[in-house]
């Protein structure tokens, strides 16, 4: 009697890690395949190349779902590391469109190109499903594509791998690397399934139950394939194709009429010399396929069937995972290889068969295990469970390095799927599949709940949601914009994609215009309604969104990659990366009594504690602690956890004033968890603790332990590899959930040790010898600040600038519109992980190296493994990469997480700076100054601003603070902030002594400067005397004062008699200079010869003050002389002449001045010196007057004497 072999209690060993299928803008080309049919709908795009550069959005579900989401789909994994190895393929859903894109995790560190490129492959009919088929040629440096649509037709593509990296490759004729075969066994069967044993070697199974074989010649290129077909021998298999025997059992698929024994799962041996098949009927066949014979047939489960029982087993033709191929390199039983096959029948049997000679029949292929019933993992064993799970895919790594065979088995039930390892040994295949097994934990899109909102909650329903909506790697944009097209069609609204305006605005105005205001019944408006309104419409266009996303998560296939040893999983718009768990999540995905039994599964089935002398701790006694906060952290109700967080945000980011004690008893009085905890919770807590011996079983040290899984030092070996842009989004998804995880489980470990530390632990009941939750706090919060600040780096998105586009904004743009989108990362993939290398897969399974990176990551943005980088010193070096990119409200968000020290505060100042904030800016920059002005031994702050600060401006810090304040100078200086820059030139001058000019100087020329800007005269007066040469300042000083009107004061400064001489040339040349025209009248603009005047009388030089007023008026003279100008002069030329008089004679003696003379002596240049005295200029003052009064009566002529127009006739 057989053995029945199931699966006992698995650990969850292992987790996915979710990618969208999303694309850059610009990087999907989509190239029209050439068609035999002359009326083919699609022959007329044939060879067309279009590149899209917009993001997709559609109308409905529909359209979502057929132009979105695949059909089938799959990885390719190359036997090469050469770059792109892994290559997704994906039938959409028109099923016409055959898509190709890279998922390479990582690339060599000398491979500069990014497989970014993803190529549509448009048929002008639909593929066949199973008919996709990948192959790496001979070279390696060539993909061969292999499809097989509806028709007659086989297409070989024979593309440069060139072409996922560079968008100019494709644009090569379509005909020199797409080649049409018409295989003549297409007319007689139809082709049902296809696989590549090689890229010059193809199998297809035909509906007639026949085999095809194609070979081609190393120098083909696919335009011709040699054609061989076996058949099992009978005299009637060559008619099936053309006759149907009645009572024949055959079965209907994808328009096909199959016969009972066509082949639905193929594989080729290892040596390439036989084909493996399992045929509809329930056998499982092994051809040679150089003889073209059968060589051996049996039963899949090793059952003699009578011809009528044939129908009762037949296998669903849909479902084609039902053979693998594996090698064992440790097994020395003389066996050249293993088959591992699955029968659905009989509640599902696995079997492997040992090929030592497969053309001996059945002396060489044989049952390793009849005796045994090897059933797949049940992922619900409960008797009461109405789930039916069912085997949907299954992968088997061949044994190597040391390491033994694994099976991967996908389990699926409706849309609900679990994936399952086994590890074994042949020789102990049936311990080992009743122990072995590890289980993977998978995300459930049930988990994903609508934020709960509040009505007395801080914040509004709309922030809320948008915030959950627009988490990075939560929704592709495409889903919210084809649910606000559903949303808008289903509320009768118009929706336009095209309006100028952002998705987050789009979603508030489409959401809100379905909400009115009312009034309550006392009139007043009722806002408490119009909030729940609101809520009420953001939920209906979450179940729009959730079910769109819920379509792309439908799982497609398990793949696996032989050389890297990590299975994938493909989605119908995604793919999951499986890696191993970190210690951590091990502990926390897995309940205590799943480690019964199962701890040989771990690689360190104990975990050591910080004290030498107490023993190890099993993952089971740490799992009970971690399984009981959670739950107790579960129990508490909604205002509370809102009341744990506000309590917590204080806790962690404002600098404390109390000792670890006291602050529990406050965390907990402030929660006041006294009255929010009832005793039924405290009891139920202690039962989840019973494991351990409750309350009196805590300790210490294993809340430690806990704490000191979560930080791990990163790898020291470094690698040759570096992440590719794919790879990156994998270790940033992987990062998210592993910092959510560290998260949840650090928040319920706190929540616990402050409720033991301030409730039981008082209690006499429990005396808790061994616990101390003082040392656990302190561990808890500074894990907690790290956890919050990677949160905010893994949530934060900004616009980076990525070099990498240029070549697709370079691109031949055929299609329609394109779009500006821009290259949009979070702050820990543009910031962090670019920084890292990823560790190598070639000692250790890429599920392992996949882990250890995302590790490397987290680590390395807290400051890696140097322990002089604090988190407060990268909380600053975030800031200031913030600051640098001009990230300024990113900036004001981080601003929250930064701590109190110096550098930290400096720093905000910056940021305020650069907001034009100057008031907030200097009472930053003064609070910092004494600490940053004190030297600082190894630090570099141009390095630990991420270049932030200029090498120029690092020097000033860290060297006194005239230094200091001199850096501040400059950055208000820059920001064209004068009153600051004068005062911290004054302070500045302050503490130098004034014997060192050469740091003096400059520093009173900014005063100087930034005084004359704010308009602050005196002190840039000061300034200016205080000058070692003040000649050059002079004209600053005057052209500023009298361009504001300050004239009196400039009179007033008591300048040295040094700077007289200085400021009367200045004050001529400008009057000189200046035209005395009257139109256009400059009202504002300084009269110069009067102040020149002035300034004279001021230093008692009446003869000067006359001088200057003289010019004026000969000036004067000359203008109101020249032709056409008789009349003008007016009252100006008169009050001239009066204040030369006046001045004259105040003049001592007989009131005399000289005028005239050569250019810089006082007078006109050009005129012969003379000496003019006061009854000269009354005289010509008569004179004035006289011609005045002829010219107002009328008596005057026409003409002058000579050009000057000194003379003219008087009537």
């Amino acid at each position: 009697m057989a053995n029945n072999v199931a699966p006992s209690t698995t650990l969850c060993l292992f987790k996915e890690t979710r990618i969208s299928n999303e694309a850059a803008a610009g990087s999907i080309i989509r190239i029209g395949v050439p068609s035999t049919g002359l009326t083919a709908p699609f022959s007329r795009s044939s060879g067309r190349r279009l590149v899209f550069n917009t993001t997709a959005k559609f109308k409905d579900e529909d359209s979502f779902a057929a132009n979105l989401l695949a059909s089938s789909g799959s990885i390719h994994f190359g036997s090469t590391k050469r770059y792109p190895r892994n290559i997704v393929w994906r039938v959409l859903g028109g099923k016409n469109t055959l898509e190709l894109r890279s998922a390479d995790l990582s690339k060599n560190d000398r491979e500069a190109r990014e497989a970014t490129c993803v190529i549509q492959l448009v048929f002008s009919n639909i593929i066949r499903d199973g008919g996709v088929a990948l192959a790496d040629s001979e070279d390696q440096d060539m993909l061969c594509i292999f499809v097989i649509p509806k028709g007659s037709d086989l297409y070989t593509f024979t593309i440069r791998r060139d072409f996922f990296c560079r968008p100019s490759a494709s644009e090569e004729d379509v005909y020199k690397w797409c080649k049409i075969f018409k295989p003549a066994s297409f007319s007689i069967g139809t082709p049902y399934r296809l696989i590549a044993g090689t890229s010059r070697q193809l199998i297809v199974s035909l509906s007639d139950g026949r085999l095809l074989h194609l070979t081609r010649r190393p120098d083909d290129d696919g335009s011709f394939w040699q054609e061989r077909t076996y058949s099992d021998g009978q005299w009637g298999a060559s008619l099936r194709g053309l006759v149907r025997w009645q009572g024949s059992n055959t079965v209907r698929y994808d328009g096909a009429v199959l016969e009972q024994d066509t082949p639905t799962a193929l594989a080729v041996s290892p040596d390439k010399a036989h084909a493996l098949l399992v045929s509809l009927n329930h056998t499982l066949k092994v051809w040679n396929l150089s003889l073209a014979k059968s060589v051996f047939s049996t039963d899949l489960l090793g059952q003699k069937r009578e011809p009528l029982e044939i129908p009762k087993v037949m296998l669903d033709p849909s479902i084609s995972h039902k053979l693998q191929i594996f090698r064992d390199e440790l097994n020395t039983t003389g066996d050249l290889y293993y088959a591992l096959t699955f029968s659905p029948h009989d509640l599902g049997q696995f079997k492997i068969w040992a090929v030592r000679d497969a053309d001996h029949g059945a002396l060489g292929v044989r049952d390793m295990f009849p005796d045994l019933i090897l059933r797949p993992p049940d992922p619900d064993p409960s008797p009461d469970s109405k789930a039916i799970w069912k085997v949907a895919d299954f992968k088997v790594s061949s044994a190597g390095n040391g390491r033994g065979p694994e099976i991967w088995v996908l389990m699926r039930s409706n849309k609900h799927y679990r994936l399952y390892k086994l590890k074994f040994e042949i020789q102990n295949l049936a311990n080992d599949w009743s122990e072995n097994w590890s289980m993977t934990v998978l995300e459930n899109l049930d988990q994903h709940l609508e934020p709960q909102v509040s009505s007395g909650g801080p914040e509004d329903a709309r922030e809320i949601w948008l915030r959950y909506f627009l988490q990075p790697g939560r929704y592709p944009e495409t889903v919210l914009e084809t649910a606000l097209s559903m949303y808008s069609v289903s509320r009768k609204m118009e929706y336009s994609t095209k309006a100028k305006v952002s998705l987050r605005e789009r979603m508030c105005l489409l959401i809100a215009s379905n909400v009115q205001l009312f009034q309550d019944e006392a009139g007043e408006t009722d806002f408490k309604k119009f909030h729940a309104d609101i809520h009420h419409e953001w939920m209906i266009f979450w179940q729009d969104v959730r079910d769109l996303n819920n379509s792309r998560w439908e799982v497609l296939s398990l793949a696996y990659d032989e050389i890297g040893n990590m299975p994938w999983l493909v989605f119908a718009d995604g793919y999951a990366a499986i890696r191993d768990c970190s210690k951590i999540e091990v502990l926390v995905q897995n309940k205590p009594a799943d480690f019964s039994g199962s701890l040989h599964l771990l690689e360190t089935p104990s975990i050591e504690l910080d004290d030498p002398d107490r023993e190890p701790k099993l993952p089971d006694e740490l799992a009970v602690l971690i399984e009981a906060a959670s739950a107790f952290r579960q129990s508490f109700s909604y205002s509370l956890r809102q009341s744990f967080n506000t309590v917590l945000a204080t806790e962690l980011w404002r600098d404390p004033s109390h000792s670890i004690p006291v602050r529990m008893q406050l965390f907990y009085d402030r929660c006041n968890l006294t009255d929010e905890i009832p005793e039924i919770y405290v009891n139920d807590l202690e039962a989840g603790l019973k494991p351990i011996d409750g309350f009196n079983g805590l300790d210490t040290q294993s809340f430690l332990a806990i704490i000191n899984e979560i930080t791990q030092l990163m790898s020291t070996d470094a690698s040759d590899l570096s992440s590719s842009k794919f790879g990156l989004k994998v270790l940033i998804e992987g990062a998210r959930d592993m910092i959510d995880l560290h998260e949840q489980l650090l928040l319920d470990l706190l929540a616990m040790v402050v409720f033991i530390n301030a409730d039981i632990d008082i209690r006499e009941q429990y005396p808790m010898e061994r616990f101390d939750g003082t040392p656990i706090y302190a561990e808890l919060l500074n894990l907690l600040r790290q956890c919050q600040m990677m949160q905010w780096l893994a949530k934060s998105v900004r616009v980076e600038k990525d070099d990498a586009r240029a070549e697709f904004e370079t691109a031949d743009l055929t299609s329609g519109p394109t779009s500006s989108r821009a290259n949009v990362s979070t702050i820990l993939e543009s910031l962090f992980a670019p920084d890292t290398k990823p560790q190598a897969y070639s000692q250790q399974s890429q599920c392992t190296a996949l882990t250890h990176s995302i590790q490397d990551i987290l680590k390395w943005a807290m400051g890696g493994n140097d322990p002089t980088i604090t988190l407060d010193r990268v909380l600053v070096y975030v800031q200031c990469n913030l600051l640098a990119n001009n990230n300024i409200e990113l900036a004001l968000g981080f601003l929250r997480y930064q701590p109190s020290t110096a550098w930290a505060t400096y720093i905000k100042g910056r940021l305020y700076l650069l907001r034009r904030k100057f008031d907030e800016a200097a009472i930053y920059f003064k609070k910092a100054a004494y600490k940053l002005s004190c030297p600082a031994p190894g630090f570099d702050y141009h390095s630990a601003s991420h270049g932030f600060l200029s090498p120029l401006e690092a020097a000033h810090l860290g060297h006194g603070l005239p230094s200091y304040y001199a850096h501040l100078l400059n950055l208000f200086e820059s920001a064209q902030c004068h009153s600051y820059v004068a005062s911290f030139a004054r302070i500045s001058l302050q503490l130098i002594p004034s014997s060192k000019t050469d740091q003096t100087t400059p520093l009173l020329v900014s005063l100087f400067q930034a005084s004359l800007g704010s308009h602050n005269f005196s002190t840039a007066y000061s300034a200016l005397t205080r000058h070692p040469d003040p000649t050059s300042l002079v004209p600053s000083l005057i052209t500023h004062m009298l361009s504001n009107g300050k004239t009196a004061q400039l009179l007033s400064f008591p300048f040295p008699p040094t700077l007289h001489s200085a400021i009367e040339a200045f004050l001529l040349k400008r009057a000189r200079s200046t035209s005395l025209e009257p139109n256009p009248p400059l009202e504002n603009s300084p009269k110069y010869y009067e102040i020149l005047s002035s300034w004279r009388l001021d230093h008692k030089d009446f003869r000067g003050a006359a001088a200057a007023l003289l010019e004026r008026l000969q000036r004067l003279q000359k203008l109101s002389a020249k032709p056409g100008r008789l009349a003008e002069g007016g009252d100006a030329l008169l009050q001239g002449y009066l204040s030369v008089i006046n001045l004259l004679a105040c003049v001592p003696g007989d009131g005399w001045v000289l005028s005239g003379g050569d250019d810089g002596d006082d007078g006109i240049g050009g005129e012969k010196r003379k000496l003019v005295t006061i009854k000269d200029v009354r005289k010509e003052y008569q004179d004035e007057l006289d011609r005045r009064s002829m010219i107002e009566n009328g008596r005057f002529g026409f003409g002058y004497a000579d050009g000057e127009g000194d003379q003219m006739d008087v009537l």
